[in-house]
C-alpha cells in the first residue's frame, strides 16, 4: 500500500466538494481568490503608500486579480512584478475558472429545461407514451383526423381542442426536429408538447398527466430492444403502472389503446389494466392484412385509403335511434353519399360485427351502423327511402358466388417474429390450401426451434425451408421462380432499424425484378418495408407494399376514436366470413356497358354482397389501376372487361 500524499488528500477533498453543486464550487473558488490576494497583500506589504496598511494591500491584490486595467498604475519593480503575477492569475481564476462554473451551470439547467421535467397542467389531452418508429405516423394521423378527434373530446367531456402529450424517454433535440420538419406536425407545434421519462416510471407518469387524459396511446416497438425486455413486457409493465397510478390517486383509469406484438401475451394485457381498453395484436392483424393481399391483388389500393385520415373514404360509425327496429334493407337505400357496410352490436361486453347483413336482419337499439362515407356529416345524411322496403333484396334466397380454389405456393422471403402468425393465417384459409416455402438467411434449425416454440409441427402447412442470402443473386438464380403464384418478402426485424431492414429487402426485390423482366411468368409480388420514406425510392414497380408500422399507427388512432373500428376492421381482414374481395362484372351477371352506382350495388345486393367501389385494372397488377371508393350514387360508369367490382363479399366460400 502506498504511503499517504497530503496532495492527494486534499484532491479528494476537492473533487466531494465539486460534486456537490454549484454553490460549492463557488466557496472553493471565492476561499481560493480570498487567499491568493491575502498573499498577494502580504507580498507588498510595506513597499508601497505606508498608510494603506494589510488591509488596503489585500485590497489592492484582490483589485489586480479581479481587473486587468490597472496593471500600469503600479511603480517599483516588486509591485509591478507582484502585480503582473496577480493579473496573470486573475485571467485563470475569474474569467476561467468562475466563468466556467457559470456557463456549465447555466448549461445544466437549459438541458434540464429542454428536456421536459416539468408536469403538464392539461386535462383531456391525447398522451402517446414512448417514442417508437410509430410515433410521428401516429401524430401526422391525429391532426389529419382533428374533426374526428374533436368529436371524441368532446364526447370525454373535453373542451374539443387537440392537445398532445409524448413521453419519450431520450427527448434528444433531434426530435423536436422531427416534428419541425414534418409538413403536418410542423403548423400544429405548439399543442404538441414532449415530456422527458420513462413510460415504466411512475413518477415520469405523472409528467404528462396520465390520468387526466382523454385517451392513452401505447405503441410497440419493432426495432432497438434493450437488453432482455421485449417490447410486449414494458408496454404490460405500463398498464400495471397506470393501475397503480390510478389507485393511489383514487381516480379513474383513462381509455387506453396498445398494441401487442405476441398473440399469447394480449390476454395478460388485458388483465394488467383495469380500465377501458382496446388491444391490438400487431403480428396476428399485419399477417392477416398480408394473407388477404395476396389472396386479393389490389387490396393494398383500397387499405391505403380506407386507414389513412383525409384521403377519399373511411369507415365512420353513426348511432342513432331512429333506426331501431328497421330492417337493414329498409335503411341502406336512404344513404346519399355514403354506402352502408354493417352495424357493431355489442353481445356481452364485446364488440360483434356485422357486416354485410341481411335484408331481413332487424336493428336495435344500440347497434352502430359502419358506414362508408367522405367525411362525418355525409355518413349522417339519411333520407328515409319512399318504399318500405328494397324489393330486391328483402328474400333471403341469395344467389351466393361460388368458386373453385386450387393449392397455391407461396415463398416467403426473410424472416421476422411474425412468421409464426403469418402461416397461421394461411392456415385459417381453409377454401385456398398453401404449399409455403420460406427464403431467408437464417439458418434452418433456428426457425425449427422457433415455429416449434409456437406451438407448430415441422411439416405443418406445407411449409419447407431454404437457406441462403436474400440479396444475393446466385441465390436468387438458384429458385425455380415459376412455380410461385406469390412472393411475400419480408421485412427482417433482427437490425437495429427500419432503414437497414428496408436496405436488405429492396436489395432482394431489385434481385427479384432484374430475373423476372426475362421471364413470361408474372407471380403476385407484395413487399414489406418499415420506413414510410422508402416507399418512393421504388417508384412504380411491379407487385404492391405495404409498411406496416404506418399501417398499425393508422389503425392505433382508428381505435382511439372509436373502439368499434377495431371489431370493424378484425372482421373483414379475416379469411373467414365477410372480407373486402374484387369481382369480375359477369359474375354478378354484368356485362360491359355504362350502369350507373345506384344500378350496381342493387344488381351486387342481389347475391347478398355490398358494393363499394370500382377498380379499373387493365394491366392487371393489382396496384397500378385506378380505384374509385363509394363515388356519386349517380355517377354513371362504362365498364370493361378489365374493371373489377370492389365488393364485401365471401372469397371462395358459399356464405
Amino acid at each position: 500500500m502506498k504511503s499517504f500524499n497530503p496532495f492527494q488528500g486534499l484532491r479528494y477533498f476537492l473533487e466531494r466538494l465539486f460534486v456537490r453543486g454549484t454553490f460549492y464550487q463557488f466557496l472553493v473558488m471565492a476561499f481560493v481568490i480570498g487567499m491568493v490576494s491575502l498573499v498577494g497583500g502580504l507580498l507588498v506589504y510595506g513597499s508601497g503608500d505606508p498608510d494603506a496598511g494589510l488591509p488596503g494591500e489585500i485590497w489592492w491584490a484582490f483589485l489586480r486579480l479581479s481587473d486587468p486595467g490597472y496593471l500600469g498604475d503600479d511603480e517599483g519593480l516588486w509591485r509591478r512584478s507582484v502585480s503582473t503575477v496577480l493579473t496573470v492569475g486573475g485571467y485563470v481564476l475569474f474569467l476561467g475558472a468562475l466563468v466556467a462554473i457559470l456557463t456549465q451551470w447555466l448549461g445544466r439547467h437549459m438541458r434540464s429545461l429542454e428536456k421536459g421535467l416539468t408536469p403538464v397542467r392539461l386535462r383531456h389531452h391525447i398522451v402517446i407514451l414512448g417514442w417508437t418508429d410509430r410515433t410521428l405516423p401516429l401524430l401526422r394521423e391525429l391532426w389529419l383526423a382533428e374533426g374526428r378527434v374533436k368529436r371524441f373530446l368532446s364526447r370525454m367531456g373535453g373542451p374539443g381542442r387537440l392537445r398532445i402529450v409524448v413521453l419519450a424517454e431520450d427527448l434528444q433535440p433531434e426530435l423536436a426536429e422531427e416534428l419541425r420538419t414534418d409538413p403536418v406536425c410542423r403548423k400544429n407545434l405548439n399543442s404538441i408538447i414532449l415530456r422527458s421519462g420513462s413510460a415504466l416510471n411512475n413518477e415520469h407518469l405523472n409528467r404528462a398527466a396520465c390520468l387526466h387524459a382523454a385517451a392513452l396511446l401505447v405503441p410497440a416497438r419493432t426495432y432497438e430492444y434493450t437488453g432482455g425486455v421485449s417490447s410486449d413486457v414494458e408496454v404490460i409493465k405500463i398498464l400495471l403502472a397506470l393501475n397503480s397510478q390510478a389507485s393511489e390517486a383514487g381516480l379513474h383509469l383513462p381509455y387506453a389503446v396498445t398494441e401487442i406484438q405476441d398473440t399469447k401475451k394480449v390476454l395478460i394485457a388485458r388483465r394488467a389494466f383495469h380500465g377501458p381498453l382496446e388491444v391490438i395484436d400487431g403480428n396476428s392483424f399485419v399477417s392477416r392484412m398480408m394473407v388477404q393481399n395476396l389472396r386479393n391483388p389490389g387490396l393494398s389500393m383500397v387499405c391505403l385509403e380506407l386507414f389513412n385520415h383525409g384521403i377519399g373514404q373511411n369507415f365512420y360509425i353513426h348511432r342513432d335511434s331512429l333506426f331501431e327496429g328497421k330492417e337493414v334493407g329498409q335503411i341502406r337505400m336512404g344513404f346519399s353519399r355514403a354506402t352502408f357496410c354493417g352495424f357493431v352490436r355489442k353481445c356481452e361486453g364485446v364488440f360483434t360485427p356485422f357486416l354485410n347483413p341481411p335484408a331481413t336482419m332487424i336493428l336495435q337499439g344500440e347497434d352502430a351502423l359502419v358506414l362508408l362515407a367522405p367525411d362525418y356529416g355525409s355518413a349522417r345524411r339519411f333520407i328515409p327511402s319512399e318504399e318500405q322496403n328494397d324489393p330486391e333484396t328483402a328474400s333471403d334466397d341469395k344467389k351466393h358466388l361460388q368458386h373453385q380454389s386450387k393449392r397455391q405456393s407461396v415463398l416467403v422471403v426473410g424472416w421476422s417474429h411474425r412468421i409464426p402468425e403469418l402461416l397461421r393465417a394461411f392456415s385459417a384459409c381453409g377454401d385456398t390450401p398453401y404449399e409455403i416455402c420460406i427464403f431467408s438467411s437464417r439458418p434452418v434449425e433456428e426457425r425449427l426451434q422457433l415455429l416449434k416454440e409456437a406451438g407448430f409441427s415441422d411439416h405443418e402447412n406445407s411449409c419447407t425451408h431454404l437457406h441462403a442470402e436474400v440479396t444475393s443473386e446466385e441465390a436468387w438464380r438458384s429458385l425455380n421462380l415459376s412455380r410461385y403464384d406469390s412472393i411475400l418478402m419480408i421485412s427482417s426485424d433482427r437490425l437495429s432499424s427500419g432503414e437497414e431492414a428496408d436496405a436488405r429487402t429492396m436489395a432482394g426485390y431489385l434481385q427479384l425484378e432484374a430475373l423476372l423482366e426475362n421471364t413470361d411468368h408474372c407471380p403476385h409480388i407484395l413487399l414489406e418495408l418499415s420506413d414510410p420514406n422508402n416507399r418512393r425510392l421504388l417508384g412504380s414497380r411491379r407487385g404492391e407494399m405495404m409498411i406496416s408500422p404506418l399501417l398499425l399507427s393508422h389503425l392505433l388512432v382508428h381505435v382511439a376514436l372509436r373502439r368499434e373500428i377495431l371489431a370493424v376492421f378484425h372482421g373483414l381482414f379475416r379469411a373467414t366470413g365477410p372480407e373486402i374481395t374484387f369481382r369480375r362484372p359477369e359474375e354478378h351477371g354484368l356485362s360491359t356497358g355504362s350502369f350507373s352506382f345506384d344500378t350496381l350495388r342493387r344488381q351486387v345486393w342481389k347475391q347478398g354482397e355490398t358494393l363499394l367501389g370500382i377498380l379499373s385494372d387493365k394491366e392487371g397488377e393489382g396496384s397500378s389501376g385506378s380505384l374509385i371508393l363509394n363515388p356519386d350514387h349517380r355517377a354513371v360508369f362504362h365498364l370493361e372487361s378489365w374493371d373489377r367490382l370492389v365488393v364485401i363479399g365471401t372469397h371462395g366460400r358459399h356464405g
